[in-house]
Formats: C-alpha cells, structure tokens, sequence
C-alpha cells in the first residue's frame, strides 16, 4: 500500500476502522496514532504521540521489538494473528487478543522513511469463538433435556419453565401456528428488547419489526414440517429502546411436539454473534490490506508444509520460476531446477541449514537467480522466510516472501562496469603521476626549497589515497564478475597485524596504536588480503576517533576461530547505520561523518574478503562511546 505525507495520510489513518499507529523509520517515535488505536491501547494520546514506540507499550518489547527493529532494517512487514498479550489498559494488566502488522513505508527512492503499526482487537472473537463452542456443548445438552421434557410436557409445566429461565443461552417457546409467545428467559428478552408483555401476544404483534425478516416463515416451515433448523450468523434488525438496531445470530428451531407426536409448537434456543461477525469482518479488511500491500509491492509468496508435503506459491511467485500453470508445484521439480546452475548447491546448502534451528533459527534472506521452466528467462530475486519449528526443534512449515530485483541488479552491473572501466583507465595516467612525484621528491631532498618539498609530500599523500581509492573500485568490479580470487598460504596473524601497525605509524598517524599481548596463531589464508582488511579498520579508527586518542588492537582464539578486534575511542555509530555499515556504498549520514572522505567500499570489501575466507565480520558501538570492528577466521 502506497501512503503519501500529509493531510492525506492523516485523514486516512484517522477514518480507518483498525487501530493505526504511524512511526518514523529511524527514531522508532509516534508521528501518527488514530482513535481506534488509543481505543486497543487503553492509553492516552499524550502517552503515545512524540514517544518512542517501546516507551508505553514497555510490557509488550520483549516479546516483539526484535520484530520491530527487523522491519526497519529488510524492509519486509512482520505479520502477527490473534496472538495473546498482556497490555496496560487504563492503568490495568489486561489480557487480550490482537492481531497486527508491521508494515515498512517507504519513499520514491525506495528507502523506509516510515513503518505503520495496523492493528485489530480480536479478544471477543476469539472469545466469541470459545464461547460459542462451550455454548454448542450446552446447547446439546440443552437440547436432549428439552426433548425429554417435551414427553412430559403438559404435567411438567413448572419444571420446563425453570429449565428454560436457568439456560445459558436466550431461549423462547411459541404455540401453535399463530406462534403465540408462551415462554421466554431472561436472556431472550434482553435480545428481543422486550419484557414480559409479550406472553400471550402472537410473534407478529410482540415483535413487529421481524414481520418481512426471514424468521416467521423460517418458524412456520418449521411447525408445518417437523423438521429442526439451524442459522447461522443470519442478520435481523431489531428495535432496541425504540431504536433500529441490526445484529446477526445463530439461532435453532425446534419443533415442540405432544405424546401423540403431533407438533404443537416451536422452541428457538439463540445466541448473539454480532460482536464475531463484526470481528471476523475487519479482520477480513485487515488482510485485505495487507494483500493490496503485497500486491502494490510485486511480492510473491510461498508456503511448505513439511507434514503434509507440500508446497503451495501464488501467482507471482510463479512468475518468477517463469511458471504459468496453476497446478501442484514441488521443491525438487519446480524450486530447485528452477534456480539458476551457477546458484543451486549455495542455496539448497542455506536451506538445508535453515532447516536446522542450532544454525540459522529458521531465519531465511538470500538473494539469488532463478531460469524460467518455460521462458527460459533469467530473473534476479530476493527472498526471505520463516522456518517455525515444534517443541523437538523439527520444523514444521517454512513461509515467505520472493521479490524481482532483476532492474536493480542490472543496474547494479551497469554502474559496476562503468566504473571498473575508467578505474582501469585512470591507474596509467595514475602510475605516472606517481612516478613524477617521486622523482621531483627524490630531486628536491638536495634543495633547500622547503616549501615545494612539502607540496610534493602532500602530493605523494593524495596520490597514494588516490590510488588506494582506485584499487578498491577495481576490487569491486571483480568482485562483482567474480574474479576475485582467494590465495591461501600459511602465516602468523598477529605478526601480520604488527606489520600493518608499524606501516600506518610509518606513513604518520595522529593517533597511539597499541597491540595487545596475544597468543601465536597460525591460520592458512590470503595474506595480502587479510592485511588489506586489517589495514581498512586501521584506518577507519583513525578517520571516525579524535587525535591523540587510543586505537587498540587485539587478537585471541575464541569458539575454535581466530578472532580479530580493532577498538577505537570514537564517537560511535547508531544501531540503525551499524546494521548496514558492510553494505557496498553505504555511508552514514550524519553531520558528524560530513569530514571524512570514502565513497563507502572499505568494510563492503573487507566483509567480502573475510566471508570469502569462511569467516565473518561485524561491530559493537554506541554513539558516543566508540566502536569495536571484529572479524574471524577459521583456525
């Protein structure tokens, strides 16, 4: 679903018959809320509107922030259906059911700018639908009672009449075919918005309303037949304190025979499901919305059930395995020869994990090729799924969501190739540049011209930044084609990591350096490649801390790996930019950052590098208190 700023959102969100709550992307902060989702909340617009959406729903983010938090960051909703929580309401613990999406919103640019909250109360309805089944037993038993009092019915006047009044449900007794009311409960004149004037008065002159409504011929049919008839959520208008009001109902009639068998009257055992049929309704438009929203967004949805077999995609998903027949679809024959050669075994090996809760949790988030079974066509998609296991951790279904990044990827290749070309067509004017440079340097060493020796120094530094600068656009470029290639060989990492320190020390550095004292380690991997990682963190310490302050730099054996950490006293980086800091080209976007140069490839290539080794790479920081980058290797 697309939403638009302004008057407009606001007007639709304040006029939406679910409860909508619309929050800014980045500070997790209430921008919007609507009456109907104050009403769910039992709080007060003043404790919700400006605050950051965990502060008065504090008892509800254990259980749902990481939810939150993973929406902002996949950009994909996060569905929940009438689950059971507990909330604060009018400064009460109440237990209820709710059912609620979190749904991204994003810009024409494709970032997410905004997350709606959506959601229903379903508490009567799932208590409707608990009740109605309680009520079912006992209307049963209600049922079997009556038609055994029905043998004894006229000298058993008395004891039919408390066995009606007494029944849980709304219940009334009408005579002969004139269907004159001659018995009704309590409940049923609450129903009715009637009171006991109604005894000897015939259906149509106690409840006028009903003449033209379904029920006197339903009643007649049923007196002239015999025969008992269920409704179910049939709809009626009723006049409530001199009112119309609708409701829907289920309701028996059943016919009330002599000890001759002969049918002298009709019995209506009711009950009033309104409340449910309203319920099941909205949530009807709920997920209705959500549909839009999924089909706005061109995703495509699978779901596997791993105890039945099988293996359901709608229409967009088979488009994307280039299927056009509705017929049954399987893992073997339709996923897996529908992907790409070139990506098969690395996604059928991701699935296999997914599968397994000790590695992955079920969480699934590839991206991969797909070749059409009958156009042939090749599509780039991303996917993304949950794997939901029983209590002995098998899994039990696996649900998700596909979507064609086919243009992005092509764009991607575009840009990669434009630059890799004129990266490559810049290092040979580059190289003489350099050249020159170093032989004026060489020559003015002799000269008393201090000025022009420090131009040239400053030049030699801006050549060698160019130069790294260039290096790592090529680096992309093939690591993109694929042709960047690992080559391992044995060596010492902390001895490595001595190197690479006494190298920035050399070129000058503002900052203390300090290397922990660290056990021997020997690993097998591409030396130069893993300096070149080591030498990015290095560097980045230096550009994101104050001078003077302290880098340290430590290297240990931790769970059988051999584990890297680069500490530095830095101002830190948001939760929200450290969860996509090893993306390529990404930079923060913040004033404090507007001084350091980069175009964002650093860390995209040094956690490609580290997983190209087998191993991995990722950052502790908070604003204001440093950050700590850490990588591992397999030992």
């Amino acid at each position: 679903m697309q939403l638009t700023d302004g008057e407009n959102l606001y007007a639709i969100v304040r006029s939406a018959p679910i409860g909508i709550c619309i929050l800014d992307a980045a500070t997790l902060k209430a921008e919007i809320v609507n009456d109907k989702f104050l009403e769910i909340a039992g709080k007060s617009r003043e404790a919700i509107l400006g605050k950051w959406y965990w502060e008065p729903f504090a008892e509800a983010r254990a259980y749902y922030e990481k939810a939150l938090t993973a929406v902002v960051k996949s950009g994909e909703p996060y569905y929940a259906d009438e689950v059971e929580l507990m909330l604060v309401r009018h400064g009460r613990e109440e237990w209820i059911f709710v059912t609620f999406v979190y749904a991204p919103v994003k810009n024409d640019a494709g970032e997410i700018v905004k997350v709606a909250v959506w959601v229903l109360e379903n508490t009567q309805q799932v208590k409707s639908r608990q009740a109605i089944s309680i009520l079912n037993e006992q209307l049963g038993n209600a049922n079997r009672e009556l038609s055994t009092a029905n043998e004894g019915l006229a000298g058993s006047d008395a004891r039919f009449r408390a066995l009606v009044q007494d029944a849980p449900v709304a219940i009334f007794v009408l005579r002969g075919r004139e269907m004159i009311f001659e018995t009704v409960n309590d409940l049923m004149y609450r129903m009715l918005g009637k009171d006991n004037e109604i005894i000897g008065k015939t259906y149509a002159e106690a409840v006028p309303e009903l003449v033209g409504q379904p029920f006197f011929e339903l009643l007649d049919k049923v007196y002239l037949t015999g025969e008992t008839f269920y409704g179910s959520e049939v709809k009626g208008t009723l006049t409530i304190e001199g009112k119309a009001k609708d409701g829907y109902f289920n309701f028996i009639y059943k016919p009330v025979k002599d000890e001759t068998g002969q049918v002298y009257g009709v019995m209506c055992v009711a009950i009033d499901v309104l409340e449910q049929v309203e319920a099941r309704k909205q949530l009807e438009q709920a997920y209705t919305q959500v549909r839009l929203s999924k089909e706005a967004a061109q995703l495509g949805t699978f779901d596997m059930d791993m105890l039945a077999g099988t293996m359901e995609w709608d229409r967009r998903c088979r488009e994307l395995f280039g299927i056009s027949h509705e017929g049954e679809v399987t893992y073997e024959g339709d996923f897996v020869q529908g992907l790409h050669p070139d990506d098969r075994e690395r996604i059928t090996r991701i699935i296999d994990d997914v599968f397994d809760r000790g590695k992955m949790n079920g969480v699934y988030d590839v991206e991969y090729r797909t070749v059409g079974m009958e156009d042939q066509r090749v599509r780039w998609v991303r996917a993304k799924g949950q794997v939901y296991f029983d209590e002995q951790n098998r899994p039990l279904r696996f649900i998700g969501s596909v979507l064609d990044i086919t243009e992005q990827k092509q764009d991607e290749q575009r840009k990669n190739d434009f630059i890799g070309m004129v990266s490559h067509e810049l290092k040979t004017p580059l190289t003489s540049l350099n050249a020159m440079v170093q032989l004026a340097q060489q020559k003015l060493k002799k000269s008393n011209d201090t000025f022009l020796a420090n131009v040239m120094e400053n030049a030699g530094r801006q050549l060698r930044k160019m130069t790294t600068m260039i290096n790592g656009f090529l680096n992309v470029s093939r690591l993109e084609a694929g042709k960047i290639h690992i080559d391992p060989q044995p060596f010492t990492l902390d001895d490595l990591i001595r190197e690479v320190i006494d190298e920035l020390i050399l070129g000058g550095t503002t900052h203390q350096i300090v290397m922990e004292d660290g056990p021997k380690i020997k690993i097998s991997a591409d030396r130069d490649k893993i300096a070149s990682v080591i030498s990015n963190l290095l560097n980045n310490a230096v550009k994101y801390s104050l001078r003077d302050t302290c880098i340290t730099v430590a290297c240990r054996i931790v769970s059988g790996a051999a584990e890297v950490s680069v500490r530095d006293e830095g101002i830190g980086i948001r939760q929200e930019d450290a969860a996509r800091l090893f993306e390529r080209y990404y930079r923060v976007q913040d004033k404090a950052f507007r001084h350091v140069s980069g175009f964002g490839i650093g860390l995209y290539l040094s956690a490609e590098i580290v997983e190209h080794h087998g191993g991995r790479i990722w950052v502790e920081s908070q604003p204001g208190k440093g950050s700590i980058f850490y990588f591992s290797l397999p030992l």
